[in-house]
């Protein structure tokens, strides 16, 4: 949701060029050893860097000119926020009791919103990161909440949730449906946060796991 963009006048000698310059990564830095800010959790950051093409203008040869000889301006940076928003009651997946696909299986709802607290969140995002680019030196800085709805560009987590309680999870501690034991669900759907990271090295290890459990009770004769 969060962006803060910035430009730089340095550098003129340099352009960018496929991939580069590289983006960079920010790791979570908030509340890491206790808590020290008003919300929980915290949020990583990816930047990124460009020269800004300026745009051509007119028509025919003169514009034809103008795109074969690319001029740039300055360098742009855009910086994008990846807050960990918690777990909470209020989101939830259940089956519509009204609308059900082409073979009469009701649909799945989502029920998912933002809070108070990441809107705190969003909000100690737009002051450190405008702090971080005003003294790398940086200016036209600009703080931004796009407003786009939670998992457009993320990695979503939940839906299927791990637990030891069948009546508050639905998977035991390998993946297994307490309800169901030949069903094994071995992506996101388990954990209710990826916290700041992305987790498909998580999927493969929980799947590689849930495999193993599942070998060993399938010659056990148990499953």
């Amino acid at each position: 949701r969060g962006k803060v963009t910035a430009e730089y006048d340095g550098f003129q000698d340099s352009t960018t060029e496929g991939r580069r310059p590289t983006g960079t990564y920010i790791p979570r830095f908030r509340n890491l050893y206790q808590q020290e800010t008003n919300f929980l959790r915290g949020y990583a950051v990816a930047v990124g860097g460009r020269r800004a093409d300026l745009p051509a203008k007119g028509w025919g040869e003169d514009l034809k000119a103008q795109l074969a000889t690319r001029t740039e301006g300055p360098w742009k940076l855009n910086a994008g926020m990846m807050g960990e928003t918690i777990p909470k009651a209020t989101n939830a997946l259940t089956l519509s009791k009204t609308q059900k696909d082409e073979w009469g299986i009701p649909l799945l709802e989502f029920a998912v919103d933002y809070d108070d607290n990441d809107e705190k969140m969003l909000k100690d995002f737009f002051e450190q990161l405008s702090e971080m680019f005003s003294k790398a030196g940086f200016s036209n800085i600009k703080a931004r909440d796009t407003k786009q709805a939670p998992g457009l560009d993320i990695h979503e987590m939940g839906g299927a949730r791990m637990g030891r309680d069948p009546n508050h999870s639905m998977l035991n501690s390998f993946n297994q449906l307490h309800a169901c034991k030949n069903v094994f669900v071995t992506d996101g759907a388990c954990m209710t946060s990826t916290s700041t990271q992305n987790p498909s090295l998580t999927y493969m290890a929980l799947t590689a796991r849930a495999a193993d459990y599942a070998v060993a009770e399938l010659k056990k004769g148990t499953l």
